[in-house]
């Protein structure tokens, strides 16, 4: 019963609020059962219980369960569960089981916020639930999030994940809605660097910027150009993709915006050039950054950002989470939670066992069909 141990200790670091003398499931059994079906692929908690219910020899054997709950039981139970504790369960996992360094071993630090587009619907959201994220980049991993009942509030709500993160030595990069002077300023007083988007939410400082380097962008062999500049190409499924970053040397001319942004040390731009099917599109966009990095460091960090957008997309198409009606927000956030590591523990298997059909939803598929398959995931985490 070693994988029952290992996903015991982890699940048992969330507390149990209720009198225990009435309780006939187990927490951790539940966020056991809701977690596999998960990573079943099933997207929310009606069709989860009836996976269950066909599996109930697995949970006969792997939880203390001797039936399956109701909805409503679940729902219940899952509205005690203090989120912040869940993400440091689920954190534990990838932390323990990979030898990951107890603070973030990834650099780079994406945030960015999705809203579930149901709850603009629902009586019981004033607007729609808006959950903001923190992702480590390189490990694919959620380490936060916060859920606000406002896009606006975003803002705000990334300065507080900022300040209770140890961000020491990472890269914090978000979308242009918070490309704020408060944001930049609290990540260098906490040790991090930025790499903002400048759009017109900041509209002289977009207008200054992208006068300076748009004559250059017509010739990079041009030899007296002010800038570094560093050239990537993907070809593939018929496109042809050029990246060009441009990095201004000389600073000069932004003395003001530096003395107001700080920690300012490189202004920059990126070129996207897309070709398919003899169409051909271009698309600029322009940077600030605090860290003292190469083009091709700065272009890094702004193709990586990407990845939690994606991310999010998987979210809704895979497992379906614009389409949760669900009312109450803490089990909103709390299946938020579920979903990301589900999402990030398939990747992760997928990828460390070289399997070579990697579409997500393809694995999700094979362990609801069988068992098995989903034993071999969940024994791949628990060490």
């Amino acid at each position: 019963m070693e994988l029952r141990r290992k996903f015991d200790i982890y699940f048992d670091l969330v507390e149990d609020t209720r009198k225990q003398a009435n309780v006939t499931y187990r927490l951790s059994d539940i966020l056991f059962m809701i977690l596999t079906g998960m990573l079943s692929g099933q997207k929310d908690i009606e069709s989860i219980l009836d996976l269950s219910e066909e599996r109930l020899d697995f949970f006969l054997e792997y939880t203390e369960m001797k039936q399956i709950p109701c909805t409503k039981t679940v729902i219940d139970i899952l509205s005690i569960i203090k989120a912040s504790e869940l993400e440091l369960c689920l954190y534990g996992i990838f932390r323990n089981v990979f030898n990951l360094d107890i603070t973030f071993p990834s650099e780079q630090i994406c945030m960015d916020g999705k809203t579930i587009c149901t709850t603009a619907n629902m009586n019981s959201y004033q607007t729609p639930l808006h959950i903001i994220t923190a992702f480590l980049a390189d490990e694919g991993i959620s380490i936060a999030q916060m859920a606000v009942e406002e896009k606006t509030n975003e803002i705000t709500a990334v300065r507080e994940l900022i300040r209770v993160m140890d961000i020491r030595n990472r890269v914090i990069t978000v979308d242009a809605l918070n490309c704020q002077k408060e944001t930049a300023e609290m990540i260098v007083d906490n040790k991090g660097d930025y790499v903002f988007q400048v759009k017109s939410n900041q509209k002289r400082f977009y207008e200054d910027i992208s006068a300076m380097f748009d004559e250059k962008f017509m010739d990079i062999n041009d030899k007296e150009t002010n800038y570094e500049i560093f050239t990537t190409i993907e070809k593939g499924h018929g496109r042809i993709e050029r990246r060009y970053c441009y990095v201004l040397n000389d600073t000069e001319y932004f003395t003001d915006y530096i003395s107001e942004w700080k920690g300012l040390k490189k202004i920059f731009a990126v070129k996207r050039e897309i070709e398919k099917k003899g169409r051909k599109s271009v698309e600029i966009s322009y940077y600030i950054s605090s860290k003292n990095a190469s083009a091709e460091q700065l272009l890094s960090y702004t193709r990586k950002h990407w990845r939690i957008e994606s991310f999010h997309w998987q979210i809704d198409m895979t497992l379906g989470e614009d389409y949760c009606t669900i009312k109450n927000k803490n089990v909103q956030l709390i299946l938020n939670i579920l979903r990301k590591q589900a999402l990030a523990m398939t990747k992760k298997y997928i990828s460390d066992n070289n399997i070579k059909r990697t579409a997500i939803s393809s694995n999700m598929r094979k362990c609801a069909f069988n068992v098995n398959n989903l034993i071999n995931v969940l024994k791949h985490f628990s060490g």
